[in-house]
């Protein structure tokens, strides 16, 4: 089956050719995982605290919510700035649900949903942001770093590490990834919640270095004592101590706890696009097809995803496959030009998998639905399904985010939700 372009005339071509993208009859499997990322981070996906009651009604309702869909899978959201979900000896307990970092909401939270998604078919991943102090900008409060940390709770460990936090360009904090003391606290806060609770994984997302560049007056400094060749080694570099050493800590239990990682979706683009002759670690022989703007997981957020996958540091990738089949945009003149499309990266990973042997879910973007061009269709999630299966080794996908199988404003959200339930139509087993 072809796909139709919304916005433009024709068929959905694979990026830079005239080869239509072709998808077959959905086949429901036996096993795949069918999960859903669960945001905590600003309340997205999860309200303020109003009692312990109506909170575990909450939580309940998520789960019945996934029932309803078939998902077998929540990435729960458990320390999304420096803080915790969960009981924890480490990081404090989190202002998302009772708007004070360090109050006791009552019970533990995370602990309840686990054990209530596990009496309901549901397995659970533990998902954390490694650096992240705050996403509010010290600009817009008009007070210092020094002055916003002393607001945290007395245990949260920016507070009682001010030198080990570093601010971005935006003036917003996150721990310093060049710090070996950071690392060792962001793996011991892995090690303690994976010792601690049921679950499946161990997830982090495309959050390393930001996305806005840091501001660091130490980091040439350190970068220089470091003895790598290039400030952008020097940060990916920091950034694989951290990685191998959550795996190494990871491998010390006596239960199996899997690592997973959900980049952006392009590592790096393939070289031949590179048209301006630009010297940018962004350009590899081996990367994706797409325009040669677009920005690298590789040399903007420093995680050399690849070299976790061949070293088997990880045990599955969930790559952030937002885009649409046909995203396309036209330039002043009239003219078209692609940026990157669903079909090609989906190709890219499933061949990067297969070259490393890492497990691959599809990160699919549910909360698109209503944008442009071809998320005015309802059946793009579907098609994107079916896109999937035919490539060897996807083992399923999941869903950004929670909400998404919530809202109620979004009329082709709604559709689209609709679409998707008549291809998932029953439980089946996650992977």
């Amino acid at each position: 089956m072809k796909i139709k372009r919304k916005c433009f005339k024709g068929y959905v071509t694979y990026y830079g050719t005239d080869k239509v993208v072709e998808v077959g009859k959905y086949k429901e499997k036996k096993e795949e995982l069918r999960g859903v990322w669960f945001s905590t981070v600003g309340n997205i996906d999860i309200p303020k605290m109003e009692s312990v009651e109506s909170y575990k009604e909450y939580l309940d309702g998520v789960i019945k919510k996934c029932k309803e869909f078939h998902l077998n899978t929540v990435v729960f959201q458990v320390r999304p700035t420096s803080d915790a979900l969960y009981e924890s000896t480490m990081n404090p307990w989190s202002s998302v649900m009772t708007g004070v970092q360090g109050k006791d909401p009552g019970f533990d939270v995370f602990g309840y949903f686990v054990n209530k998604a596990k009496e309901n078919g549901i397995t659970t991943h533990a998902w954390i942001n490694p650096y992240r102090v705050s996403g509010v900008k010290l600009d817009d409060l008009r007070i210092t770093k020094d002055e916003y940390l002393e607001t945290l709770a007395p245990n949260n460990f920016a507070r009682l590490r001010k030198d080990l936090v570093i601010l971005s360009r935006d003036s917003k904090m996150i721990l310093d990834p060049a710090s070996t003391e950071v690392m060792e606290f962001v793996s011991d806060s892995v090690l303690e919640i994976a010792k601690k609770y049921d679950i499946k994984a161990v997830h982090i997302d495309d959050y390393f270095y930001p996305y806005d560049p840091i501001r660091d007056p130490d980091e040439y400094k350190k970068y220089k004592d470091s003895g790598y060749k290039t400030l952008s080694d020097f940060r990916r570099g920091n950034v694989d101590k951290m990685i191998e050493m959550i795996h190494n800590k990871l491998a010390t239990l006596d239960k199996k706890v899997e690592f997973g990682i959900s980049p952006f979706g392009i590592l790096r683009t393939n070289s031949k696009y590179n048209t301006k002759g630009i010297e940018s670690d962004k350009f590899w022989e081996y990367g994706s097809d797409n325009h040669e703007s677009c920005l690298s997981c590789y040399s903007e957020l420093y995680a050399d995803v690849y070299k976790w996958m061949e070293n088997k540091w990880i045990d599955y990738v969930t790559p952030q496959n937002y885009f649409d089949f046909d995203n396309t945009k036209v330039d002043k003149d009239g003219n078209e030009y692609w940026l990157v499309r669903y079909a090609d990266l989906a190709k890219w990973w499933s061949w990067a998998c297969q070259k490393t042997g890492c497990k691959l879910y599809m990160g699919q973007a549910m909360y698109r639905y209503g944008g442009g061009c071809n998320w005015q269709d309802e059946n793009e999630i579907p098609n994107q399904l079916r896109f999937n299966e035919t490539l060897p080794n996807v083992s399923g996908t999941m869903f950004f985010t929670y909400s998404s199988f919530t809202k109620m404003d979004n009329e082709m959200l709604i559709k689209g939700r609709e679409a998707l339930k008549k291809l998932w139509t029953k439980d089946v087993k996650e992977i």
